[in-house]
């Protein structure tokens, strides 16, 4: 059982690395939401939206900001092919700065009529955040 979630899930994980935003946006609900428990400080095009018309700015934002170097499940748990979960490893340039961040993002996803219907975002942020600026955040109080 969730076989062929499975193996839909490794495409769109393929697709999204390769920045096919038309064939990522055909696996979403028109009425998706998606939030992302992110910075928005620096990934302001993140957060929390709703529908297919957002999620397509949100990739084109994160595509016109970022280059995806790597964007590959490590972890993934299907239950029936209705839900999912998966940890993936990511690896992406910013593209003002040049500078190479690699993070772990964690990704829920529900799915109604084989459609993408809500789709939650963790990712390692503090660890994301320290590698765009280039230096350790600091937190010490004086």
């Amino acid at each position: 059982m969730g076989a062929a979630l499975r193996e839909r899930l490794n495409s769109l994980y393929a697709a999204f690395r390769l920045a096919k935003v038309d064939f990522l946006l055909n696996a979403f609900d028109e009425d998706i939401e998606f939030v992302s428990y992110s910075p928005l400080e620096v990934f302001p095009f993140l957060g929390h939206r709703r529908g297919k018309t957002a999620m397509a700015e949100i990739l084109t934002a994160g595509y016109k900001e970022f280059e995806f170097v790597t964007y590959e499940p490590v972890f993934m748990v299907c239950e029936g092919e209705d839900a999912a979960a998966v940890i993936v490893f990511a690896r992406f340039t910013h593209r003002r700065s040049g500078r190479s961040i690699s993070t772990m993002i964690a990704h829920f996803l529900r799915f109604r009529r084989g459609l993408i219907v809500e789709l939650r975002e963790f990712m390692d942020s503090f660890g994301a955040v320290s590698q765009l600026l280039g230096r350790q955040l600091d937190f010490e109080q004086s």
